[in-house]
């Protein structure tokens, strides 16, 4: 078994465990705090994040970690865990059934390896670079859908009073050209879904390493194209990141946004 693959294994039984907490806490009263503008936290956020970062370090004492809530630790590792214990928080703190967990692990400030959980559904999207995307163990690929005015795409909303203006016109662009759109409320499930093939294309704005590194790793294994709205190579901390099925699709999508600038 290859180290990336090693990895991959051990971050989703991790997912899995922490995903049990979830699970057995959702639907319950909920402590949430307010952390930011438009940004909160609740107790299983942390409950779930303390188990995630400890199985981290026992099993890779060397490796540096960085998390939603805990921050970054000093590590000058090339390796680094990304950690978002419960991407889709006001989801979760208002019952709504749509949020998972994401852990990425990156080397040299690539992705290597990653998993995006849904302990409500048991949906494990896992991979490792170079051996393909995985639900459940299961080889997946996108729906190889080239063209906009076929496809189903998802957004998420940036908390930014300006840059969420911005960001709705060009989802209303968007809107002309595609065939649907739609919105989970959880950044990483939306991109998990482009990888299996359920939505098309993926747009956001104001995204952190740990939203995005796991899925950005699934949706090239699983044959997805990765960029950004500013045309800038994707790397984990790009803010603005686009997931599509295919090459074809998101070079169609940024055919639209030069059309629109």
């Amino acid at each position: 078994m290859k180290v990336y693959e090693q990895w991959s294994l051990h971050a989703e039984n991790i997912a899995r465990e922490a995903g049990e907490l979830l699970q057995q806490r959702w639907r319950h009263t909920h402590t949430v705090r307010a952390k930011g503008f438009r940004d909160i936290v609740t107790e299983t956020d942390l409950a779930a994040e303390r188990i995630i970062v400890g199985r981290l370090r026992e099993l890779f004492p060397t490796h540096a970690i960085t998390s939603e809530e805990a921050g970054a630790d000093p590590s000058g590792s090339p390796v680094r865990w990304l950690i978002d214990p419960l991407d889709g928080t006001t989801n979760f703190s208002r019952n709504n059934p749509n949020f998972c967990i994401s852990i990425a692990a990156i080397s040299d400030a690539e992705p290597v390896a990653g998993v995006i959980y849904d302990p409500l559904r048991d949906h494990a999207f896992s991979a490792w670079r170079g051996g393909g995307a995985k639900l459940n163990g299961e080889l997946f690929r996108t729906s190889g859908i080239t063209a906009l005015g076929e496809a189903i795409f998802a957004a998420d909303w940036p908390r930014d009073p300006q840059l969420r203006t911005e960001h709705w016109q060009r989802v209303t662009q968007l809107l002309d050209s595609a065939r649907t759109l739609r919105c989970l409320g959880s950044a990483a499930l939306n991109m998990a879904y482009v990888a299996a093939g359920w939505f098309d294309l993926y747009l956001a704005r104001q995204l952190s390493a740990w939203d995005q590194t796991a899925a950005a790793l699934i949706v090239r294994e699983a044959g997805g194209a990765v960029g950004t709205f500013s045309g800038a190579p994707w790397h984990p901390d790009a803010p603005d990141p686009v997931m599509a099925a295919t090459p074809e699709l998101l070079a169609e999508f940024k055919l639209l946004l030069a059309g629109t600038n």
